[in-house]
């Protein structure tokens, strides 16, 4: 597990120190701190099984000990359209708490997990982007996701996604 504390700068107004890392298994519980889920059991359930597998991992931010951000990764999918083992990585899920948004986290943890994949050889780097997202969409052409390369539509927990999946190469 890799930690890295934040920048001082970005200390919140207690001035508690903000690390990265990844979450652990025991600790999946924390992630209904940033997103509503309508099984929390069955999403405890697929993310361990997947962490365990070592398919995926969560790159998260603490305050203290409150997680304010998540960013997972998935490493291995059956469509490589979204992940290739060892060369193509998915990023999804990227969540900061609305109280911790425009103070610079979700740069912080975005920079963070490319230069873990990056160090660990991916060389090509995915996400999913809804059309009404524009802030999302933004971000991610500002960090070289540029490249349009599939239509996707899907459905998690009886709610429906479509997105444009975008590549960005290193």
């Amino acid at each position: 597990m890799k930690i890295i504390k934040f920048d001082p700068k970005y200390r919140d107004d207690e001035q508690k120190v903000i690390t990265f890392r990844s979450l652990q298994t025991t600790e999946l519980s924390l992630l209904t701190n940033l997103c509503k889920y309508k099984d929390v059991n069955e999403m405890i359930c697929e993310n361990t099984r997947d962490i365990e597998k070592g398919t995926i991992d969560i790159f998260t931010l603490f305050l203290g000990k409150k997680l304010i951000g998540e960013l997972r990764v998935k490493y291995i999918s059956d469509d490589i359209r979204f992940a290739e083992k060892d060369k193509r990585a998915y990023l999804y899920a990227f969540r900061i708490h609305k109280k911790y948004q425009n103070k610079g986290y979700g740069k912080f943890l975005l920079e963070n997990v490319l230069d873990i994949l990056k160090e660990n050889g991916c060389s090509e780097f995915t996400v999913g982007v809804e059309d009404d997202n524009l802030r999302a969409r933004y971000i991610y052409e500002k960090y070289g996701f540029t490249e349009p390369i599939a239509r996707i539509k899907e459905s998690y927990q009886g709610n429906s996604y479509e997105y444009d999946l975008l590549l960005k190469r290193n």
